[in-house]
């Protein structure tokens, strides 16, 4: 019976092929595959160094890598953003720079934080990366406080007067929030307006009353309340002025009396001017007068 012993030499030849290796070599081989592409890398490092362009060498091995990764599934597919209200959506893509399918690993996230920072409604600023796809944006943007009228112009302020977008645009666009904020006026006037919102802070019950805010001479403010009532605000005081104003208002309502004006420019008293053009001083000792008498 030939056959038998003839495939029993050959699986027996194969075996000895099997165990012509070591066992001790089979880690040797592995780490040989796994270090291959590191020497070739490595090689390429020493001979760039060579010819004097390692830094072009390490570049391009960088994007290769970046482009690598992006067909392995580390390619942005979509840009979340929590915190925004006013802030244009195209507007913080066009900041980024990014598209759908970009590589994930190549968005430096410092870099994207300061361009999203010099947007004009955004205060501060984060980005992070949600592997494998997901870049996530968080907003916090500034408040409006006012509305600068200048040169024809419309301009939305915060409370630092920074500029933060065209008014009639806002409106145009249907924003309602930008109807409820007072106008400014003057070229100056929101460099003065965080000194004002100040002022006003301490006396809300005057602050609700206000419609608009004219910067005179470069040097001081004139309220318009919402009754149509002016208010002539001193240059050096304005803070002991609101006070004397709302005590005034609050012991005489002062405020709800036939009045075209109040001027507030003296120390010692406040100088109502009447509809009837005639100007009456109006101290604290007026609001002891029995009231339903109008002056």
């Amino acid at each position: 019976m030939p056959g038998p012993p003839r495939a029993m030499a050959k699986s027996a030849q194969k075996g000895n092929r099997r165990r012509a290796w070591p066992r001790w070599t089979r880690p040797a081989v592995k780490a040989a595959i796994l270090l291959t592409p590191v020497l070739v890398v490595a090689g390429m490092a020493a001979s760039a160094w060579q010819r004097g362009t390692f830094a072009e060498t390490t570049a391009a091995l960088h994007e290769s890598l970046i482009q690598t990764s992006a067909s392995a599934g580390f390619a942005i597919a979509d840009v979340l953003v929590e915190g925004r209200t006013e802030t244009d959506p195209a507007s913080i893509l066009r900041v980024l720079g990014v598209q759908r399918g970009d590589p994930i690993l190549a968005v430096t996230l410092s870099d994207a934080k300061e361009k999203l920072e010099s947007l004009p409604w955004v205060a501060s600023a984060s980005i992070e990366r949600h592997l494998p796809d997901i870049l996530f944006v968080r907003l916090t943007e500034r408040e409006p406080m006012a509305i600068w009228q200048h040169d024809r112009k419309f301009t939305v302020i915060d409370r630092e007067g920074r500029p933060l977008a065209d008014a009639t645009e806002l409106a145009r666009r249907g924003n309602r929030r930008i109807e409820t904020l007072p106008q400014v006026v003057g070229a100056n006037a929101p460099m003065q307006v965080p000194k004002l919102l100040a002022a006003l802070d301490n006396v809300p019950a005057l602050r609700e009353k206000v419609s608009a805010a004219s910067w005179v001479g470069d040097r001081r403010w004139d309220l318009k309340l919402k009754n149509g009532v002016v208010v002539k605000l001193p240059e050096a005081r304005m803070q002991a002025a609101l006070r004397q104003l709302a005590e005034l208002d609050a012991a005489g309502q002062v405020l709800d009396r036939d009045i075209v004006a109040i001027d507030l420019r003296q120390n010692d008293r406040a100088v109502l001017q009447t509809s009837a053009t005639a100007v009456l001083p109006w101290t604290e000792e007026d609001n002891k007068k029995k009231p339903g008498k109008k002056t």
